[in-house]
């Protein structure tokens, strides 16, 4: 039995239909408390008397990278694994959302950067405009991070395309 061979007999079989239309309410309801989290912001806001908070090009620029940043890291890094743990499954060769309703439902929005980056965003956002003296140092922590992940990304091509010449040139 060859390596992929046992990877492929290791992986589960994906979620049934019935199991992600049965998500479908808890889907909504997640949706939901996106939508109340907005409501809840505008409200805050405007007791808050604080002046409209100007938003610069350089917020918006940390506000992408830094949201970047951290959905990567819920939803990929091992440190946040204890925040996926009670609704993911995860071994070497795979991860996959556990059980059915709502644990499902949380578990495909941990498992998702673009989903979790959305509820990232909003977050980041709602910090920047309530508290935004505080919230810029973090911001920029956080874009400095996935600018050097960016680089070192970049860099790891590099590499293998160097190492792929030499292998070349070599044989």
């Amino acid at each position: 039995m060859t390596e992929q061979d046992a990877i492929l007999r290791e992986r589960p079989t994906p979620p049934s239909q019935s199991k992600q239309k049965g998500s479908y309410p808890y889907y909504a309801a997640l949706i939901v408390v996106f939508q109340a989290m907005f409501g809840a912001f505008l409200v805050l806001y405007r007791r808050s008397r604080h002046p409209l908070e100007q938003v610069s090009a350089l917020d918006v620029a940390l506000l992408s990278i830094a949201t970047l940043r951290l959905s990567k890291t819920i939803s990929e890094d091992e440190i946040t694994k204890v925040v996926r743990d009670p609704v993911v499954e995860e071994t070497e060769t795979y991860r996959q959302p556990e059980g059915e309703g709502l644990r499902f439902s949380l578990g495909r929005l941990l498992l998702c950067p673009t989903c979790i980056g959305t509820w990232v965003a909003a977050l980041l956002t709602y910090s920047l405009h309530l508290f935004p003296r505080y919230t810029r140092p973090f911001l920029a922590m956080m874009s400095a991070s996935g600018i050097s992940q960016c680089g070192d990304a970049l860099l790891s091509l590099v590499y293998a395309d160097r190492d792929a010449v030499k292998e070349k040139r070599g044989s």
